[in-house]
């Protein structure tokens, strides 16, 4: 880049912050709807570590009620 006869170089940090950038946009998307199907508790704003925090205990709940789910259905033969 070439300013008022000044030379300034790129460093490779912006170069790989430009090629991070869709990556970073895809990962925030994807956190936003993860957001909207766990249930993250009273805070309005979570931080990551708590959404996946919470996304880690939702999943092993849902996992629970499906284990009695199959032997309540075990045991009435449904």
């Amino acid at each position: 880049m070439v300013t008022q006869g000044k030379t300034i170089k790129i460093s490779r940090g912006m170069v790989s912050l430009r090629r991070r950038r869709p990556f970073q946009l895809m990962v925030l998307r994807r956190l936003r709807e993860l957001k909207k199907i766990v249930p993250v508790g009273t805070r309005r704003k979570a931080d990551v570590d708590a959404v996946l925090r919470q996304t880690a205990e939702y999943i092993c709940a849902l996992e629970l009620k499906v284990a009695i789910l199959r032997r309540l259905s075990n045991i009435y033969g449904v």
